[in-house]
């Protein structure tokens, strides 16, 4: 009798709440954690317990995690708001616990990820790209890493950045090729389709027009004028007032009066 009332004990006591502590709902009460649950409620994780990603996948590591959080259960009895202090950054390891087959291309077929290689060769962390996964939605609002993250890395020196390297489905139209694309291209920067590589930053279009162009040399001053003879574009990025304070009037060469001057 005395030993079925210990194991009941036992059972309503410790197993219980330790098992209720476990579930991610544990957390819902917690104000801290409202962003970070309602997040995770969306996404494809949505069927992983917090301890598959966040404890290591050791017997000894999960076990002593399952009894603190009888703890923690009772202490939040007392203390509703209180967020437990339990959660570690998910290890290469607790991911690769049920990712053991690392993808080669995106679900859709339409990226090229070699993960063995970011894995296994380079030795990365797993969070380092997918840091929008679980608990945060990206900039788009979804739980799909945007394509600024991988230019932390594609940025052409550290790792290929031409699109062809990650993308199966896309390259640079035959227009980019044309040898004045860099002045026509302008006109087309209104085209919707362009977005569907650019859309990657919120304003793209400074990566390049932030930046002095290759030919403002340390005689641009003195070869600037033969340059504009051969065809005028200050206005693409210099304000209308802009030659005004050195000629005094907007020089007459190649000077199109349709063409309307930046503001």
């Amino acid at each position: 009798m005395r030993a079925g009332i210990a194991v009941l004990a036992v059972l309503l006591l410790g197993v219980l709440p330790g098992y209720l502590a476990t579930r991610p709902a544990f957390y819902d009460h917690v104000p801290a954690l409202t962003e970070e649950y309602e997040a995770w409620s969306t996404s494809t994780h949505l069927e992983a317990g917090c301890e598959a990603c966040h404890v290591p996948p050791t017997t000894i590591a999960q076990t002593t995690y399952r009894v603190r959080m009888v703890g923690e259960f009772y202490l939040s009895l007392v203390f509703r708001s209180r967020e437990p202090q339990v959660f570690a950054t998910p290890t290469n390891e607790a991911c690769l616990a049920c990712h053991s087959d690392l993808r080669t291309v995106s679900p859709r077929g339409d990226l090229q990820i070699p993960h063995r290689a970011h894995v296994s060769i380079l030795e990365m962390e797993c969070v380092e790209c997918h840091n929008y996964l679980v608990h945060e939605l990206s900039p788009e609002g979804k739980h799909v890493p945007p394509m600024v993250e991988c230019l932390r890395c594609h940025d052409g020196d550290a790792a290929k950045d031409a699109c062809t390297a990650c993308h199966t489905e896309k390259a640079a139209p035959e227009s980019h090729a044309n040898e004045d694309w860099l002045v026509e291209h302008a006109e087309q920067a209104d085209d919707p389709e362009c977005i569907t590589c650019h859309k990657w930053a919120e304003n793209w279009c400074v990566d390049c027009h932030s930046q002095r162009p290759q030919s403002h040399g340390s005689d641009w001053r003195a070869a600037h004028g033969a340059q504009v003879e051969i065809h005028r574009n200050c206005e693409a990025c210099h304000e209308g007032p802009f030659c005004i304070r050195c000629h005094g009037e907007v020089p007459q060469l190649n000077f199109d009066p349709g063409l309307t001057l930046v503001e």
